[in-house]
């Protein structure tokens, strides 16, 4: 699916349409990764949205490894996953120097980023948006039940 294109039958995954938040803040070390994909297990094993897991779980992983590539040590990484009846929505706050680049179907694969190519394969919808702070941004990525 085309970045950032929602489809119009579907209700928005935000918390001011219902959606139940949960955060995991882990420190940008190479164990970020592992983190991130047990929170997302746990978090989805309390929901309907176990047939979205195993994707939900690589795509958190590829983004928060991508996060961790790009933040310094002493930072924090924030994962913050939005769960509604029809879908999640996870985003990764990522303060890496230059922003996120959409990625373009590789020639040769060289100096492709897989993670997004990745991730614009599997989610229904994705994107970047800037956060407060010099260079900040968020990747963020939405699954939906039955597509």
């Amino acid at each position: 699916m085309h970045p950032q294109a929602v489809p119009a039958t579907r209700a928005p995954i935000h918390v001011s349409t219902g959606a139940r938040p949960s955060l995991l803040t882990a420190a940008s070390e190479p164990t970020a990764p592992k983190a991130a994909r047990d929170f997302v297990r746990a978090v989805l094993r309390r929901t309907g949205l176990d047939p979205l897991r195993d994707t939900a779980v690589l795509l958190a992983s590829e983004a928060v490894t991508r996060c961790h590539l790009h933040t310094p040590r002493s930072a924090d990484i924030l994962l913050r996953m939005l769960t509604a009846r029809h879908g999640l929505r996870i985003s990764v706050h990522d303060t890496a120097p230059v922003r996120i680049p959409r990625p373009t179907p590789p020639d040769g694969e060289q100096g492709a980023d897989h993670g997004l190519l990745l991730t614009g394969h599997l989610a229904d919808a994705w994107g970047t948006t800037p956060c407060e702070g010099p260079r900040a941004t968020s990747l963020w990525f939405e699954l939906y039940l039955g597509r």
